[in-house]
């Protein structure tokens, strides 16, 4: 088994630790310095983890948030460095959305005065923090949120409550147990005058013996789909006129005086800023979870064997139907990840931007945001599960570590916006851009109808014809929901016409960020092997989306020769498809797994981890079930009839 990952790692045709530096970037280094700590700290070794309840899930990922703690302290990492140590731990813990959430929402949406008050006391951890947004009854409809925050002028406070059960805040990471205050969405109340969801930092519980505040009623809303999420204490929250200071609102866009008057933000989206940053880093991780899965898919499939000659069976990789679901995976995977990449920098941008009070690419950063999570949550999910039917019957054990990863990720769809709903946004915006007489760039194609003919595979595997094709597509669809709009439908009843021009939209997006990666590196080694993955990425969801031929973009003849080069593309990349899955550098412990492990002894992995099963070696949980099981053998006089039959 060892010996056929490692033919399959001579059959390289390009250098993996440089396709490695492509793939991290400017983080190479930062990675290089928490692989050589982390590796060494036995409390990151999550393996363990399979035989525990949630409450000692619990207990264990807040000491491993503990022990984060200690060593970004310890080896003075900068927060960089601290970004990269989370994301090779890769453990959700209750701390998880202090970080991601809390703090920066606060750095992003707080005046410089509120920033040095309570980002500093959350950097120190001094406080631990959350972002309540989601309500019982409402989760994507953020206008219609029910806590409200009305401004008492008396006493120059807020008043924060839930006017009823289901304004209930739900479904809140680190809530549950550990967070002394949160970042409450909710209605901005002024003289009885709504003034929409506005931003307030509200302590739930004293950060000295965590009981709850005065008005609070706050705890945990329990197990999740899956065993999903056992690590994370998603909570829930009930405010009874809470009050808090005027200066607890967020207010470094929209602001209230202590005199009552609203002061809004030169732009009304300012506040989206938070939600973008959160999606932008979901689609990287959308890269991270399916690149896993496809790591141990890809290596358990290399040393599985299965039917075959008289004296070897098959490598169960060597089959179709397996290259097949794989391989357009790992070009999806790092599909995502190139563009991902790109999403950070013009995120970058944004936030400049903001700084300076100009949200000028907000509305095309906030809507690229949403195509791509809510395309590449769905593939990334989807392809998680490929992964596992991949692995044959050993996939449905929790050793193999992609039924893990699926249990963690496929929430991903529906939170930070429902998919569904996310495209409504994509599609408003691409309707007005098409109205417009100048566009944002993500939305330049909107201009062009090119009709492309596909005269031969070298025609097919141009990046520019590539590119038009993808592009053409997306623009007849937005075209086609234009005039169904205009001939009278309604919005209602076009949602799902919205979905098909959001994943055109997204998919052109990222075609465009990975035609652009491979002409920065033309003159690279890696040049070749990038271009092939960009092209199983074209050629696999032409062949996958009707909307192709249904918009005109090809035609019916075209599909012989786009399945010829399909089925080429996957069988040139088959040869490299370990040396590519290597290329993400992840170690053991990051996959967590007993059939993907790097050195391909998966039986005497998933052995070994089946016997610490507390079952196997537990003389006392053993001996406990072993009487119940008796109890049921031994009714009725069986013991008697046993003896006597000599069973």
């Amino acid at each position: 088994m060892s010996i056929d990952l490692e033919e399959a790692r001579k059959k390289a045709s390009f250098p993996i630790d440089k396709m490695n530096q492509l793939l991290l970037g400017n983080t190479f280094l930062q990675v290089k310095k928490i692989k050589s700590i982390v590796e060494n700290e036995p409390i990151f070794n999550l393996f363990d983890l399979h035989f525990k309840s949630r409450q000692e899930q619990l207990a264990y990922a807040l000491q491993v948030a503990k022990r984060t703690i200690e060593i970004v302290e310890e080896h003075r990492l900068d927060q960089q460095e601290q970004r990269a140590l989370m994301i090779y731990i890769d453990m959700l813990t209750p701390l998880g959305l202090h970080y991601s959430a809390f703090m920066s929402v606060i750095e992003a949406q707080g005046t410089q005065e509120q920033v040095d008050k309570w980002y500093v006391a959350a950097k120190r951890h001094a406080i631990i923090g959350c972002y309540a947004q989601t309500e019982l009854s409402h989760g994507s409809n953020v206008a219609g949120l029910k806590t409200v925050a009305v401004f008492d002028a008396k006493t120059d406070e807020f008043v924060i409550h839930s006017p009823d059960l289901t304004a209930a805040k739900w479904w809140v990471g680190g809530l549950g147990i550990a967070s002394t205050h949160t970042v409450v969405q909710a209605q901005l109340i002024i003289a009885n005058k709504s003034y929409g969801p506005h931003l307030f930092i509200v302590p739930v519980r004293s950060p000295v013996d965590l009981k709850p505040c005065p008005g609070v009623t706050v705890g945990d809303i329990g197990p999740k789909a899956y065993g999903g999420f056992a690590t994370v204490d998603n909570g829930f929250v009930l405010f009874d006129h809470v009050r808090i200071p005027r200066n607890n609102m967020l207010m470094k866009f929209a602001r209230v005086t202590s005199d009552g008057r609203y002061l809004p933000p030169v732009h009304d989206k300012l506040s989206y800023g938070g939600m973008v940053k959160l999606r932008v880093d979901i689609v990287n991780d959308a890269a991270i979870k399916l690149a896993k899965a496809v790591t141990i898919a890809s290596r358990y499939c290399t040393v599985r064997r299965q039917f075959g000659g008289p004296t070897i069976e098959h490598q169960v990789i060597s089959y179709s139907s397996v290259q097949h679901r794989l391989i357009p995976l790992l070009a999806t995977a790092y599909s995502i990840w190139i563009t991902s990449q790109d999403l950070y920098e013009q995120f970058g941008q944004l936030t400049e931007q903001l700084e300076k009070n100009n949200a000028h690419l907000l509305p095309e950063v906030h809507a690229t945001s949403c195509a791509l999570k809510s395309w590449c949550t769905r593939q990334s999910s989807d392809g998680i599960e490929t992964c596992r039917k991949a692995l044959g019957g050993h996939g449905y054990s929790i050793f193999s570590g992609v039924s893990e990863l699926f249990a963690t990720y496929v929430p991903s769809n529906t939170y930070e916006g429902d998919n569904y709903v996310l495209s409504q946004q994509v599609a408003r915006f691409l309707l007005k851009q098409l109205k417009e007489s100048s566009n944002f760039s993500s939305a330049s194609y909107l201009k062009k109808d090119e009709t492309v003919k596909v005269e031969s595979a070298k025609t097919l595997l141009d990046p520019q014809v590539q590119l038009r094709l993808y592009q053409t597509r997306a623009a007849r669809l937005v075209k086609r929901l234009s005039q169904q709009l205009a001939s009278g439908r309604p919005w209602s009843d076009v949602n799902m016409e919205c979905w098909e021009v959001n994943l055109a939209h997204a998919e052109y997006l990222i075609v465009r960020s990975m035609i652009h990666r491979v002409t920065v590196i033309e003159s690279s080694e890696l040049a070749p092997i990038m271009k092939r993955l960009l092209d199983l990425f074209c050629l696999h969801y032409l062949c996958n989306s009707v909307t192709f031929l249904s918009t005109s973009t090809i035609s019916p003849s075209d599909l012989d020769l786009i399945q010829q080069e399909y089925r080429q593309a996957i069988a040139d990349l088959s040869h490299n498809l370990i040396p590519l899955t290597d290329a993400f550098g992840y170690t053991d412990r990051q996959l967590n797994t007993a059939l993907g492990r790097g050195d391909g002894r998966a039986y005497e992995a998933l052995w070994e981890a089946v016997q610490k099963n507390p079952i196997n070696c537990d003389e006392v949980q053993r001996t406990r079930l072993a009487n119940l099981v008796m109890e049921i053998l031994h009714r009725d006089n069986n013991l008697k009839y046993i003896q006597s039959a000599k069973l």
